[in-house]
């Protein structure tokens, strides 16, 4: 169970590092990152392009530029980012039409205020990214397997009211785009931490929210307490554009 903040910060980012190449982003691709929120992923997702790649960051808020800001500079990747502004639902109103290697998206499923609107967003994506490019959706597992993953997902379904549809329902989405080659790959995490970093807000995206802090700490914490966290598997929705042939 990991107990230092430093530690914890360290084996998110290989993680996400792992995703992101998994997902296939290599050096000199241009890739756009949905729902970039904090910069966490994007950070990743520069590091592999390097320098002959780019990277646009579409979320629908600024509020957490700063910290996307900081997690660039610490990756020394900030001047391979751009930050666009923009609705999910809305990105052909921006961008170009198959200009993008690749089109991801780090937990932005469980983030849609807008449910019925996971269509359009993956029909957005699809439409950005170029012939026999891939378009990839990265989400936790509600699978939980023991009591730390399922605090976890508690944690984000169950408090947070997050949006976690079926597998089912992403790659049916993901076909009805045009999309190939429908794939669901799952990671292990190993990532467990413990009670104190959760008080401490250590997990990042996975921590107390002051709003709901009253139902977490009744609901959840002696739970956590007992068990700590633990991410579930994630689960990795992967498509590619390729055109029809006549």
């Amino acid at each position: 169970m990991i107990r230092n903040s430093e530690t914890l910060q360290q084996k998110l980012h290989l993680m996400k590092m792992s995703l992101a190449s998994l997902i296939g982003i290599r050096e000199g691709m241009r890739v756009l990152d949905v729902g970039c929120g904090q910069g966490t992923f994007t950070a990743c997702v520069a590091k592999l392009v390097k320098e002959t790649g780019r990277v646009v960051a579409a979320d629908i808020t600024d509020e957490y530029l700063t910290e996307m800001n900081q997690s660039l500079d610490k990756y020394g990747v900030r001047h391979l980012v751009r930050f666009v502004k923009c609705d999910a639902a809305n990105l052909s109103s921006l961008f170009t039409p198959e200009s993008f290697d690749v089109v991801a998206s780090y937990r932005l499923i469980e983030e849609l205020t807008r449910p019925p609107e996971l269509s359009k967003v993956i029909q957005e994506m699809a439409r950005l990214v170029r012939q026999n490019g891939k378009v990839a959706l990265i989400e936790l597992s509600t699978e939980a397997r023991n009591a730390a993953e399922e605090n976890l997902v508690r944690l984000h379904r169950d408090i947070g009211d997050d949006y976690f549809p079926t597998t089912r329902e992403i790659l049916r989405h993901m076909k009805n785009t045009g999309l190939k080659g429908l794939r669901v790959e799952t990671v292990e995490t190993k990532i467990w931490y413990s009670p104190t970093l959760f008080l401490r807000g250590a997990g990042g995206q996975d921590e107390i929210w002051s709003e709901l802090k009253g139902r977490i700490m009744q609901e959840l914490w002696p739970s956590i307490k007992q068990h700590g966290m633990k991410y579930p598997p994630i689960n990795m929705f992967i498509g590619q554009k390729t055109r029809v042939r006549d």
